[in-house]
């Protein structure tokens, strides 16, 4: 009896960890990288396997070698929980039994049902003869539950986590392409770099339109009359070249954690600087200027987003 209070007080520990960190993680998602997000993902997948998988197994050693008796329900333990917006309660049984040197036990099921249970109802039970405090309802159904959830819960969050850690190239460029420098090829996949690189955008015919640099950063946490929303503002110097006649220049937003930050207000960058105008741009003709991003955290990206929406240049800081 003493084991199992331990045991049932230990996963009422792990429950409300599990809980906060769950908190935690909720609060903090939208700024986590990708990479971490899959790191999480993938570690809630092993300890809900861990979890889950150990109790089922110890279930089901119980019920395959413990020894038989007869049982009666005595009562039920009402436990509730919140699901989907609205409070349920389950009711675990209380069965009692007789051991053949003449011991009566009491335990309470670990499998419960919504549906109350009939007072005086039999059944068959299992325990261990050296401890008869550890018994169970001699049902497949209360260990084979628990396995399922704790397989497909556990390699559901694996997968997602790998899914999340590495996504798909799905997302690559269709309409404005990146030409390898020195080769001549052509190929639907972003320009990246780091700043202070200079990226430069291609049409689908492979045809150079406009070179951008990302020249340096500054953070900044506004001043008693402008405020950041998010806590910072970032200020991106950029540097622009275009190689034809007005060119469609791509759209540069922040990303951070997956989520993407779009310009913040023209007072901010007049802050930092002369903001970039990128409006008419001549063949051979540069522009430089600011362009400032209200974001959670100085750690990310600066993605160049054409007006489909694909990304066609990166720059990591």
């Amino acid at each position: 009896m003493q084991t199992r209070r331990w045991r049932a007080r230990w996963f009422d520990l792990v429950g409300w960890l599990l809980l906060g960190s769950i908190g935690l993680v909720y609060w903090r998602w939208s700024s986590l990288s990708p990479h971490a997000r899959g790191i999480i993902l993938a570690a809630y997948g092993v300890v809900f396997a861990l979890v889950m998988l150990p109790s089922a197994l110890r279930t089901r050693g119980l019920l395959k070698t413990g020894a038989q008796a007869e049982g009666t329900i005595v009562g039920a333990e009402e436990r509730t929980s919140i699901r989907r917006d609205q409070v349920v309660t389950d009711y675990y049984p209380q069965v009692r039994f007789t051991t053949p040197e003449g011991r009566q036990v009491v335990f309470t099921s670990s499998f419960g049902s919504p549906g109350e249970p009939e007072l005086g109802d039999r059944l068959r039970v299992r325990y261990r003869p050296e401890d008869p405090g550890q018994a169970e309802v001699d049902h497949a159904i209360t260990w084979m539950l628990r396995a399922a959830f704790g397989v497909v819960g556990g390699l559901g969050l694996l997968v997602a986590g790998v899914v999340v850690y590495a996504p798909p190239s799905s997302d690559l460029p269709t309409g404005i392409l990146t030409k390898v420098e020195g080769t001549g090829q052509v190929r639907a996949v972003p320009a990246s770099g780091q700043v202070g690189e200079m990226l430069t955008v291609y049409d689908e015919r492979g045809d150079a339109q406009v070179a951008m640099t990302v020249a340096r950063l500054k953070f900044s946490t506004g001043d008693e009359f402008d405020q950041p929303a998010h806590g910072l503002y970032m200020g991106a110097y950029v540097r622009l070249h275009a190689v034809v006649d007005q060119p469609d220049v791509p759209d540069l937003r922040a990303r951070i954690g997956g989520r993407y930050y779009e310009e913040a207000t023209f007072s901010a960058a007049l802050a930092f600087g002369t903001p970039l105008d990128d409006s008419v741009l001549d063949p051979g003709e540069q522009g430089a200027g600011w362009l400032v991003f209200d974001v959670p955290d100085r750690h990310g990206q600066l993605v160049l987003r054409d007006p489909d929406e694909h990304t066609v240049g990166v720059w990591t800081y």
